[in-house]
């Protein structure tokens, strides 16, 4: 498992750092966080974001699953305060697969 912090885009650009991804990849929640996907495979992979908390009535709140297609990029935005574990305080990422998959972590 491995933790992420965002790296700024400031008003110079950003190179951003490409991770690849792996099973128990979490990143730490910031202030515009995005979080950008590459899918260099030749099949469409799930990512599932971890959701905490309940809706108004009680039931738990669905974790968001984001597909990103063969040979696509993606950016999500990750600012939502749901998507936090109050356990570590950390956002928990689930890949469907993690063949030719990478992503940057960045913060507008």
């Amino acid at each position: 498992m491995a933790t992420y912090s965002a790296q700024a885009i400031t008003t110079d650009g950003l190179v951003a750092t490409s991770r690849t991804a792996a099973s128990g990849d979490k990143i730490t929640p910031d202030r515009n966080v995005i979080l950008r996907v590459t899918n260099g495979a030749g099949a469409d992979v799930d990512l599932t974001i971890t959701v905490h908390g309940t809706s108004a009535y009680g039931s738990d709140l669905p974790d968001k699953v984001i597909t990103i297609a063969a040979a696509a990029t993606k950016v999500i935005p990750l600012s939502f305060n749901e998507y936090i574990s109050p356990t570590d305080g950390l956002i928990a990422l689930g890949w469907e697969s993690t063949t030719s998959v990478t992503f940057t972590v960045e913060r507008i």
